[in-house]
């Protein structure tokens, strides 16, 4: 199995049976946004705040399917912090969703090209893209989760991140027990009180931060 990333692993427990996410659900659209952005902070290309990200390195070669969130932030800013309303707007709240399905494709064609995913098509004509990950993917990202947060081993960002991003987009009880569910949550409660889990911490305010400025600009539009 290739070793996946953040956004990639997110992407594989967040879409449907048939390979996409409904632009309905926009708890599930901002934690893949919010899964990009993390990945690229714990890269060292951007810097995040509660109210800014700032653009602060090149994208290496690895991370090219975050480009086109990287090039929308790096041509918003010019090296400048963007206000993160800026980013949920442009990615969620926009009139045209051509931001998140960039991303998206993106996204959904690296877990292709390696193997991962199935490509096939949705929408009326038929023009989206949609990727269905293979069974041993999602095993295989479950059991990672189920191996850091229910046994006595030392929790990743990684990991950590990730759980938290599908606990605020109402996945975890798709692939875990109500009892699972608990000891995970204790676990990562735990981890976040400590003084190792200083950097988890700060990702679980960041994300807690998104969903309250998702509530803001929800009032906002309608």
């Amino acid at each position: 199995m290739h070793e996946l990333t953040l956004t990639q692993e997110y992407m594989i427990c967040a879409v449907d049976n048939k390979g996409k996410i409904s632009s309905f659900n926009v708890e599930r659209l901002v934690c893949l946004l919010a899964s990009g952005l993390l990945e690229l902070q714990l890269e060292g290309c951007i810097l995040l705040d509660q109210k800014t990200v700032t653009v602060t390195g090149a994208l290496p070669e690895q991370k090219q399917y975050l480009k086109p969130l990287y090039d929308f932030l790096n041509q918003s800013s010019q090296r400048k912090p963007v206000k993160i309303e800026k980013v949920l707007e442009a990615y969620t709240y926009s009139v045209t969703d051509k931001n998140i399905t960039a991303l998206f494709d993106s996204v959904g064609m690296s877990l292709k090209n390696i193997g991962l995913a199935e490509v096939s098509k949705a929408g009326l004509l038929g023009k989206r893209n949609t990727y269905i990950p293979c069974k041993e993917a999602v095993h295989y990202v479950i059991d990672m989760i189920r191996s850091e947060l229910l046994e006595n081993v030392e929790v990743t960002e990684d990991i950590a991140s990730l759980v938290i991003l599908l606990d605020k987009s109402d996945l975890l009880k798709t692939y875990f027990s109500k009892y699972e569910q608990r000891e995970i949550k204790a676990k990562l409660k735990e981890i976040t009180g400590s003084d190792a889990g200083k950097a988890v911490a700060a990702m679980v305010a960041y994300i807690e931060n998104l969903f309250a400025l998702i509530v803001s600009l929800t009032v906002f539009y309608s």
